[in-house]
């Protein structure tokens, strides 16, 4: 019968369907993040024309000691981008830290831990560059330094008061999130387009996923959540608990 359903056709569907999803969130995820880079181009740009100095730069990868944090798509974009070393490699970061996170629940000693014990980002290549530049994450794009690397992976408890001091009073606070010497306005528009990818993500899946890049990637590549993703929440969560990644600071289900 001419146009009947049958299980073979109903299957395709179905995959067509998760197809688009996927689709459309990494599609967002592209467009946001050329959207970002546009905007901190053009106000990098406003703010050296006014005599300020920003100084980020290729190789100056002190910033990449710590937590990168991100949605659900940009992992996944990333986790389709990567080689098998790069894989490898991720495995080992989030399997690491998936460890050294067991006992933690405070979000600074996470965060500390994370600086002082996990090294630089696995995705920095053997240049100190970043190993997946053109698919970099919102949270990267929009960390922009007002202040020279070494501060960036700087532990001020063990800052001596008086250097500490004479740095937050030459933070221009105009501009940067106080105390840190990181550009305002880039991160708030970071974390806008972030929550905007999980309202997509929300609306097209019932959930969102955001969390630790290392991660998720991982998840992504070795335990298939983005196909658990699909399924639902129930699904994906059980994938993470599964793996042992169900600790609140790795990873959220909202």
């Amino acid at each position: 019968m001419i146009g009947e359903m049958t299980p073979e056709t109903a299957t395709k569907d179905a995959m067509t369907a998760n197809d688009d999803c996927l689709r459309q969130l990494i599609d967002q995820a592209k467009q946001q993040q050329m959207f970002l880079e546009m905007f901190v181009r053009s106000w990098v740009d406003d703010y050296r024309c006014g005599g300020g100095t920003v100084h980020c730069g290729k190789g100056c990868r002190n910033c990449c000691s710590l937590a990168v944090h991100t949605g659900f798509a940009e992992a996944l974009a990333v986790a389709r981008q990567l080689s098998v070393e790069q894989g490898m490699k991720v495995a080992d970061y989030a399997v690491k830290l998936r460890d050294l996170a067991r006992g933690v629940s405070e979000l600074p000693h996470y965060l500390r831990l994370h600086r002082d014990e996990m090294g630089f980002c696995p995705l920095l290549n053997e240049e100190g560059a970043c190993g997946v530049y053109p698919v970099r994450p919102l949270t990267c794009r929009s960390l922009i330094s007002t202040r020279e690397s070494v501060w960036c992976g700087a532990d001020f408890t063990k800052v001596a008061a008086a250097e500490r001091d004479a740095f937050l009073a030459a933070l221009d606070r105009k501009v940067v999130s106080f105390p840190s010497h990181y550009v305002a306005v880039l991160q708030e528009s970071g974390k806008e387009l972030e929550e905007a990818g999980a309202q997509l993500m929300r609306s097209l899946l019932g959930f969102a996923l955001y969390g630790n890049l290392g991660v998720l990637a991982h998840l992504c590549l070795h335990h298939d959540l983005a196909g658990a993703a699909l399924e639902g929440r129930d699904r994906a969560v059980s994938v993470i608990a599964q793996a042992g990644f169900d600790h609140p600071l790795l990873l959220t289900v909202s």
